[in-house]
């Protein structure tokens, strides 16, 4: 499964695979994440108030863990879930953690759009990456693009999970 994105000639298409780790090494895509993520300020006073009263709850490693899962084709709680113990560069991202579903899906919905943006850069660093772009700068339909597919994987993981639910 891939996503795809029309180029300015109507017959080359640009995509994107569900894992990028198809474009790029494993390692490189976690070194990737771990710098998006590190880049964010995580010295705000109401947020390090919050995580001294709630010690469990850990953004930066769930961040980073669903965004991995996210980039990686990995979009079902479940899934991710087994893959804490059965991958090892997810149990390393889950720090030790015993995680459930509830605590994924509702971290995806209380930071949907962190997600959004995690996932945008590193698509960008992968496209960079592939094509050799360096720092060129992104036409803004492509960027927009890749805003959409961020979207679209955030979307995906969400259906799964409600289908899961249901079945």
């Amino acid at each position: 499964m891939a996503l795809e994105m029309q180029m300015s000639e109507p017959q080359e298409k640009l995509s994107f695979p569900c894992d990028l780790t198809e474009w790029v090494d494993k390692k490189q895509l976690l070194q990737w994440i771990e710098e998006e993520i590190d880049g964010l300020d995580w010295s705000s006073p109401e947020l390090l108030e919050y995580l001294e009263a709630h010690p469990e709850y850990q953004p930066k490693s769930m961040l980073c863990l669903l965004t991995y899962a996210y980039a990686t084709g990995a979009y079902e709680s479940d899934e991710i879930v087994r893959n804490c113990y059965e991958d090892k560069a997810f149990r390393a991202l889950a720090q030790g953690r015993v995680l459930t579903t509830n605590a994924i899906g509702r971290f995806r919905r209380d930071n949907r759009g962190l997600l959004k943006w995690a996932l945008e850069q590193l698509l960008k660093r992968a496209l960079r990456a592939k094509y050799s772009l360096g720092d060129t700068l992104l036409p803004a339909g492509l960027r927009r693009h890749l805003t959409d597919l961020a979207v679209e994987r955030l979307n995906m993981a969400r259906h799964m999970d409600r289908a899961a639910q249901g079945a």
